[in-house]
């Protein structure tokens, strides 16, 4: 699952209710409203380093 810093709990609490407790979160810089598509690329960019080790561990 891929959220924002700023919800990063609360997504870990609703992979616990639906029972995935261990679910893999990545997190990457909220907020991504208002972020212009180069804003939203960047964060993506710096999250695949992180997207690819929690796919494949």
């Amino acid at each position: 699952m891929v959220t924002t810093t700023e919800f990063r709990s609360l997504a870990a609490e609703v992979a616990a209710t639906l029972g995935l407790p261990e679910a893999r979160i990545v997190e990457v810089a909220h907020p991504l409203g208002g972020v212009d598509a180069s804003g939203v690329e960047r964060r993506a960019d710096s999250a695949v380093e992180e997207t690819i080790r929690v796919l494949t561990s």
